[in-house]
Order: C-alpha cells, then sequence, then structure tokens
C-alpha cells in the first residue's frame, strides 16, 4: 500500500521475484506441503499513486508458477488488484478490490483495511470473499490482525519481526467459524544500491485444521527473494 506523504502527485512502484517454499492463503495451505516444502515462483509489480497527503491508489499483479504435483512448470495463478486508502495521520483506511484467476475460473475478493502508526504498526483486514470462484462455493469473510517491528541494523542491512493471527467470521475455507491461523517470523533485507534489494524469510504457522482445512497444523515457511523499486 503506498503511504502518501506528499502534497504533490507521485508515482512510484517495485518488481520483485520470491521463491517461497508454501503457498499460504488466509491459512489454508494450498499445496498441502506442511512439514515438506511445495516451491513456487511469486513475481510481483506493485504501484503506488500518492495523490495528495491524503490520498493514495495501489495496483498490481501476482502470480504463482510451479510444477508441483509432476505439471509442466507454469503460472496456475494471477491475482490482480487495485485499492484506494486514506491517511488521516493516526489512522489510515483502505479499500481494495482483487481478481483471482485460478483453476479455470475467476474469484472476486473485497479487502478493507484500517491500520494505526504507532509502534508495532498494528491493523486490521477483513477479507471478504465476494464470489465463490474455484474456492468450493464459499463467501464468507476472514478477519486478520497484524503487527510488525522493524530496525535497521546497518545503513543496508534491516530486520522485520512480523506477526498475524486470523479469524474466519463466516464460511470461508470451511463451514467452521473462529480461530483459523497464527504466524510469526523475521524477514531480512539488504539493499545492494538504492533501488535493488535481496532478501529472506522464515515464518512458524499454527493453524485449525477445522477452520482452514489443513492437515498439517504445525509447521514452517521460507522464502528468498530480490526487488527493484521505482
Amino acid at each position: 500500500m503506498a503511504s502518501p506523504g506528499t502534497s504533490r502527485a507521485e508515482l512510484s512502484g517495485s518488481i520483485a521475484f520470491d521463491l517461497n517454499s508454501h503457498f499460504i492463503s488466509y491459512g489454508q495451505d494450498i499445496w498441502a506441503g506442511g512439514d515438506d516444502p511445495q516451491w513456487t515462483f511469486n513475481p510481483t509489480l506493485s504501484l503506488g499513486y500518492t495523490l495528495n497527503e491524503h490520498v493514495s491508489f495501489n495496483a498490481g499483479i501476482w502470480m504463482d508458477a510451479n510444477s508441483i504435483g509432476g505439471r509442466s512448470f507454469g503460472v496456475v495463478e494471477t491475482d490482480t488488484w487495485i485499492g484506494v486508502a486514506y491517511d488521516a495521520g493516526l489512522v489510515t483506511g483502505s479499500a481494495t478490490l482483487q481478481n483471482w484467476q485460478y483453476g479455470g475460473t475467476s474469484e472476486e475478493i473485497l479487502d478493507l483495511g484500517l491500520s494505526i502508526d504507532t509502534f508495532l504498526s498494528p491493523s486490521l483486514t477483513l477479507h471478504k470473499r465476494l464470489s465463490a470462484g474455484a474456492s468450493g462455493g464459499m463467501n464468507g469473510w476472514f478477519a486478520v490482525f497484524n503487527a510488525a517491528h522493524s530496525f535497521e541494523v546497518t545503513e543496508q542491512f534491516s530486520v522485520t519481526i512480523p506477526g498475524q493471527i486470523g479469524f474466519a467470521l463466516d464460511d470461508f475455507h470451511t463451514t467452521a467459524t473462529g480461530y483459523g491461523f497464527a504466524n510469526i517470523g523475521v524477514s531480512v533485507s539488504y539493499a545492494l544500491t538504492e533501488s535493488v534489494s535481496v532478501n529472506a524469510k522464515v515464518k512458524y504457522w499454527n493453524t485449525d485444521g477445522g477452520v482452514t482445512g489443513n492437515a498439517d497444523n504445525d509447521f514452517f515457511t521460507y522464502g528468498v527473494g530480490a526487488s527493484f523499486a521505482f
């Protein structure tokens, strides 16, 4: 999400290339790797447009490419989004529309977000599936609470400790509701230049199989990547 910080219109963006051991969607282990990594390649293009000191827009595209299950390597999911945010100073509200193309069909998503500019950067996202797509017919809500703490070790090297907890408010992955997942991790980033950086991350997940449908409820995920900002 672009963060408004100037009174002048400004366009920015980034391109990222990530290799991840798992694809986790709102607590669900999509490729059912559990403790066994199922590696996926995930390129992302993100664009942000700051209209003024209060209003910003964002858009982007994300892909999941893999050869899991013996298939030929290729793109199996493409997600696109467009959103708007209003920065009131201490609090920022946002609304984002997404389209997920996977399983031979289309799924639409609405995300409503609220974040607070204070210690641990707490935020809440309400995630609503507007159309079932290939999800199996569930059109429910998920609520996700986020927090993170970042610090610089050197001018080029930084560390972030993120955490999440998510709850199914209505039919989503399954008909069960309540606690769905929690995670905590560590990610490190090293700036090669002003615009190019490399990163690595590890995260521990605890999930409720009744809510997420996971066979393995506790596992670690890993990832490495590189990004270019412009």
